[in-house]
């Protein structure tokens, strides 16, 4: 097998992912020391190769902020209630609820 780039997945390996495009073959293989292709990844990386990690620093973030977005859209969702209260009866928003809805606004990209 001609590996140009191996990236960890949970379970095993990709084996020239990037590449694909350019003609190399991808191929998604096992963690299973009786496969032949796992092998040729041991071999690989004893040569001194590194496999790529399953996702950048970039998609991590990226998923951490949507997570951030979601929970923080939801909290003020749920304490709308508050405001509306007051907008009708004057009765004031607790001032631990205004912080965090402003901590949640603010955390939102």
């Amino acid at each position: 097998m001609n590996i140009k780039t191996v990236q960890l997945q949970e379970g095993g390996y990709l084996i020239n992912g990037s590449m694909n495009q350019i003609g190399f073959g991808t191929a998604s293989v096992p963690n299973d020391e009786g496969n032949r292709d796992y092998q040729d990844i041991q071999e690989w990386i004893a040569e001194g190769n590194t496999p790529d990690p399953e996702f950048t620093q970039a998609e991590i973030d990226d998923s951490d902020q949507k997570i951030i977005n979601v929970d923080s859209r939801e909290y003020l969702s749920s304490t709308d209630w508050y405001v509306i209260r007051f907008q009708e009866t004057a009765v004031a928003v607790p001032q631990e609820i205004s912080d965090a809805r402003e901590a949640a606004r603010l955390a939102i990209v």
